[in-house]
C-alpha cells in the first residue's frame, strides 16, 4: 500500500457548545429520545496551491426543546492534493473530508455527553454522499 494523493493536516477543534436541558427527565426512556443531527460543511480551496481548508459543523437538537441537551460542534482541517483531477478533488473534499472531520468530532461528543448527567452519545455514521 501507498499513501494516498489526498492528505490532511492536523484536524482541530474550531468551536463547541453543549447545553444541557434542565426540563428534560432523566430515565428508562433515554435510549428513545431521537437526536436530530444536522451537518453543515464549509470548504474554502486555495488559489494559488492545492490546498482546502474544510470545516465541518454539527448542530444536535437544536430546534427539539424536548432533548436532553443542545450541541454545536465544529472542526476543520487542511487538505492538500497532488496529482488529482478537479473532479476527483471535488469529491474528495466533499465526501472524504467530512467523514474524516466526523472519526475526529465523534470522540469529542462522546466525552461531553459522558460527562453529563446523561448516556453518552455516539454519533453515528454519516453517508455523505447523499
Amino acid at each position: 500500500m501507498k499513501p494516498s494523493k489526498f492528505q490532511f493536516l492536523n484536524p482541530y477543534l474550531v468551536e463547541v457548545n453543549f447545553v444541557t436541558n434542565p426540563d428534560f427527565i432523566s430515565g428508562k426512556n433515554d435510549d428513545d429520545v431521537e437526536m436530530q443531527n444536522v451537518f453543515n460543511m464549509q470548504v474554502r480551496k486555495s488559489k494559488n496551491e492545492n490546498r482546502a481548508n474544510v470545516e465541518l459543523t454539527l448542530e444536535t437538537n437544536a430546534e427539539n426543546d424536548q432533548a436532553p441537551f443542545k450541541l454545536k460542534i465544529k472542526v476543520a482541517s487542511d487538505f492538500k492534493w497532488e496529482d488529482l483531477s478537479d473532479e476527483r478533488v471535488e469529491s474528495m473534499l466533499k465526501m472524504n473530508a467530512p467523514a474524516l472531520l466526523l472519526g475526529y468530532m465523534r470522540p469529542i461528543v462522546a466525552g461531553l455527553t459522558n460527562s453529563s448527567n446523561f448516556a453518552t452519545y455516539n454519533l453515528p455514521f454519516i453517508n455523505f454522499k447523499e
